[in-house]
């Protein structure tokens, strides 16, 4: 903060600034700066910590909330309630012995999990609370036996959740690097959660229920299960159009959400942005520096904008360290108030709205938190080939395609950075006929423009010295001299003859790449572009690449597209392998409990409802499909199924006892419809605020807690339609028996 003297005024000898009394290092600002940066960004990473473990805390009270509604007993959900501290504190013991740390991924797999903890217990305290006023068992009885009967049931259910977790580690990149920490934190919250329900609510339940009362549903709840019964009675004779209702709205909820196009992770707010303040080339630094100071006194006029800095530029990064400073531009940053009103994308317009007048051109960067920089930035286009010049061709055709997308901004051919060049072509016929060959002339050409090499070394006591031994009458070579210079051919008698260089090659002006790029082996040249802020990074990509089919490159050169759309599309296909092992290990398990093949295959089909319901929240948010999403949908599938294992149980329960097939899925539906809803509903509530973008860091997870949202709601009613009337299509037994 302050004032510092013009640039001029340091010392060249020591690189130290008068101001006042005092002597400042340059190094020492630079320094501080960085450590500035550094502790900025530890204030960030607290703040992100913190708004998770609130939405984690807000998340468990909604949860609890639900439970008392239903329950209607202060009891029975207080027992409930403690499992969700207790299996948070294991969950956290465990990350600790595997050395995950406390960070916005883990912390998230927290706060996506809390509304999953009291699901065991649910079932395990229900279970209790029935056998205690139906059967008139005691409590310690009731306790005992209640948790044995749903023990391997809710133990199948917790497998289902936790195993679509495992494949994550056959995944490679990016994708197992962000979410190992998330998948590993489920995990252990969710082995928490059993343990938990198998353990301490059975014995809280044995002290706290002795005297129970039962309590009768309440009409609203008894008046949604008669409507219940009409609309499922109906679904089951119109099977076929349910099942073709729900196939139209899993493609029309998949074509909505994917025209709004693909992303790497969303942009996230943050307490900071960043600008780049750029003038001609060649102004000096204290015309710089007063445009520089405009922008600062332009940007404090902004309400959510609290303190502006700025330091020169240079290749270093830090130009106050640096020789090497550019005197034509300058790198500033600005901290915002916490509460800020605009978003920073708002904030960004503004900006550019009022410096819309200055002379310099404004950049600004409103996202230091923005993920999608681990996958790459904008389109990159990758043109293989052996001819530098023919490379510069086709990069210049492809930059001009480029132009003509839609989305597209900042558009680099990669050859902007070029360097005059002196080309000689040798004469084959000409230089034969003198005795040269091509390899001889350039020798001789190399050998001239190469530095004298050491003849010998004089040492003394200080130092050492290398001697030279050149021609006087040799001249440096430039590009007017070289088209004098002579060769000299040895002929066959052992004389020697003179060749002008100029009699047998020709000379030409051209503009060469100041470096040559090779990937295995092949000479490249990279055509960048960047995505503005209205267009979507796999729309443009989907766009260009239509472009490009219609490029017909030469023969020998390749033309590659890169960039972030290679990165989605690499983690969304390793996210897709992810979820298909997810889906064999879930049918197994299944499969292993059932004792069937056929109803864990009824259950899958929850799977492609709650995906259903997934995309339309997705689009009804106005997100984009993004990998953050697509791990949202990974999750999903293992937690849906729980809602089909409870309800093809119990029916598969109820036609052992001799009940028709129709009046088994009607009484399973309704029967199981309370604590369906209760876990659904604990679950949603559990990542409310998660979904509703609470706090900062929220942005980033927000995706994957709308996919579960959405999937739920959806997925959830439709599974006490749909799943009924598949059952119905393909069980045509009337007892276990026949089923199996």
């Amino acid at each position: 903060p302050g004032e510092l003297p013009e640039a001029e005024d340091a010392d060249p000898g020591t690189g130290l600034v008068p101001l006042g009394d005092m002597v400042i290092s340059m190094e020492h600002v630079a320094a501080q700066a960085m450590e500035y940066g550094h502790s900025t960004r530890r204030e960030l990473a607290y703040l992100v910590v913190d708004s998770v473990l609130n939405n984690l805390f807000y998340g468990a009270i909604l949860a609890i909330v639900i439970l008392l509604l239903f329950l209607k007993d202060l009891r029975t959900t207080v027992i409930i309630a403690c499992s969700i501290p207790v299996s948070v504190v294991f969950a956290i013991v465990l990350m600790y012995f595997s050395g995950v740390t406390l960070n916005m991924i883990s912390l998230s797999g927290l706060a996506v999990g809390v509304g999953m903890l009291v699901d065991n217990s649910i079932v395990v305290i229900e279970n209790i609370y029935r056998m205690r006023n139906e059967e008139d068992a005691s409590a310690k009885d009731a306790a005992i036996e209640g948790a044995r009967q749903v023990g391997g049931a809710i133990m199948a259910s917790t497998l289902t959740t936790v195993c679509v977790f495992l494949p994550i580690v056959f995944t490679e990149g990016i994708t197992r690097q962000l979410f190992v920490d998330m998948g590993l934190t489920i995990a252990y919250s969710l082995g928490a959660s059993l343990a938990v329900a198998l353990t301490l609510v059975p014995a809280m339940g044995a002290g706290l229920l002795k005297n129970t009362k039962e309590k009768k549903p309440s009409r609203f709840f008894e008046r949604i299960m008669e409507i219940y019964e009409g609309m499922i009675r109906l679904a089951l004779r119109r099977r076929v159009i349910v099942l073709i209702l729900a196939v139209v709205l899993l493609v029309l909820s998949a074509g909505l959400e994917f025209s709004k196009g693909t992303a790497f992770m969303p942009e996230m707010d943050s307490t900071e942005i960043s600008m780049t303040l750029t003038m001609p080339e060649g102004t000096p630094l204290k015309e710089t520096a007063e445009q520089a100071d405009e922008l600062e006194r332009r940007l404090l006029t902004l309400d959510d904008v609290i303190e502006v800095g700025a330091m020169s530029a240079s290749g270093s990064s830090m130009g106050l360290v640096s020789g090497d400073t550019a005197t034509n531009e300058v790198s500033l940053y600005g901290l915002l108030k916490e509460d800020k009103k605009l978003t920073n994308q708002e904030l960004k317009n503004e900006i550019l709205k009022i410096t819309e007048d200055m002379e310099a051109e404004i950049e600004v960067s409103t996202s230091s938190m923005d993920m999608s920089a681990l996958g790459g930035s904008g389109i990159t286009i990758i043109i293989k080939g052996r001819d530098l010049d023919r490379l510069q061709e086709i990069a210049k055709d492809i930059a001009g395609l480029l132009e003509e997308v839609e989305g597209t901004a900042d558009i680099s051919d990669g050859v902007e950075e070029t360097t005059g060049e002196l080309r000689i072509k040798v004469d084959k016929e000409k230089a034969a006929q003198k005795g040269l060959t091509t390899a001889g002339v350039f020798s001789q050409i190399m050998e001239k423009l190469s530095d004298p090499t050491s003849a010998t070394t004089l040492s003394t006591d200080t130092e050492d010295f290398d001697v030279l031994v050149v021609n006087g009458e040799d001249v440096e070579l430039t590009r007017e001299t070289i088209k004098d210079l002579v060769l000299t051919v040895t002929k066959k008698d052992n004389t020697k003859e003179h060749v002008p260089l100029a009699d047998i090659a020709e000379f030409s002006e051209a503009q060469g790449l100041e470096t040559i790029q090779r990937d295995a082996q092949s000479r490249y040249i990279s055509v960048t572009a960047a995505i503005d802020d209205n267009h979507n990074i796999g729309l443009v990509s989907a766009e260009v690449e239509r472009q490009l089919q219609k490029y017909e490159a030469p023969e020998g050169y390749t033309i590659e597209m890169q960039g972030e759309n290679e990165a989605i599309m690499e983690s969304m296909i390793e996210l897709v392998k992810m979820l298909l092992l997810a889906l064999l290990f879930m049918y197994l398990i299944m499969v292993a409990q059932f004792q069937s093949l056929l109803s864990p295959f009824i259950i899958m089909f929850t799977v492609p409802l709650a995906f259903t319901g997934g995309l339309f929240g997705l689009f009804a948010a106005g997100s984009e499909f993004s990998v953050i999403a697509m791990i949202g949908f990974v999750m999903l599938s293992g937690i849906i199924v729980n809602n089909g294992i409870v309800l093809i149980d119990y029916t598969n329960q109820l036609i052992d006892g001799g009940m028709s097939k129709t009046e088994a899925l009607v009484e399973s539906g309704k029967t199981r419809m309370r604590p369906i809803l209760m876990t659904a509903l604990t679950t949603v509530l559990g990542l409310s605020t998660m979904g509703a973008g609470v706090g900062m860091g929220a942005d980033m997870v927000q995706p994957m807690a709308i996919v579960t949202i959405g999937g739920l709601l959806y997925g959830t009613l439709l599974t006490l339609f749909v799943i009924p009337c598949i059952y119905s299509l393909l069980i045509r037994r009337k007892n276990r028996a026949e089923v199996e």
